[in-house]
């Protein structure tokens, strides 16, 4: 399964590290992994309990943490650049083909260019006033993530592989 929700990438891998460290190894409830993300994060943006629900959300749909029947917890995970990139194609919906769209381009790709390559599901298109608005904000984020774990590029305005 993979998810469909991004969040605005961090400035550095430490930060999605310290906030995937934030989660306790052994199994806590939902609420106490939403105060820990708010109480021990700075450098995420986690400002309220919605911004730590969808990092939490996040951090499942990378599999750094899980969510057992006694709460979550995170996973033992060496954190790297690489394992980051490979969970983010495996994880986020429309990762994948965003990164095949960039690895087959000749030049670098500006959002705009991007279109076409990842489809709001249908219920997404009908359950959001401008559809269009959050279909380019998860592709700029997802190419921002790439940027971030070095398997992308950015000009000012374009994205490259």
């Amino acid at each position: 399964m993979r998810f469909k929700w991004i969040v605005e990438p961090p400035a550095t891998l430490d930060a999605v590290d310290d906030t995937r460290q934030a989660i306790p190894l052994v199994p806590t409830s939902e609420a106490d992994c939403l105060r820990r993300l708010l109480d021990r994060t700075t450098e995420t943006g986690i400002a309220d309990r919605e911004d730590a629900s969808e990092w939490l959300t996040f951090l499942r749909a990378l599999g750094l943490v899980d969510r057992t029947t006694s709460g979550y917890r995170r996973e033992r995970v060496e954190l790297t650049a690489d394992e980051l990139a490979d969970r983010l194609r495996d994880g986020i919906y429309g990762a994948r083909e965003l990164y095949d769209r960039l690895a087959a381009a000749d030049e670098p790709l500006a959002v705009d260019d991007l279109d076409g390559t990842v489809d709001l599901p249908t219920w997404e298109r009908h359950h959001h006033a401008d559809p269009e608005v959050v279909r380019r904000q998860r592709l700029r984020r997802l190419a921002d993530w790439f940027v971030l774990c070095g398997i992308a590029d950015r000009t000012a305005a374009d994205y490259y592989k």
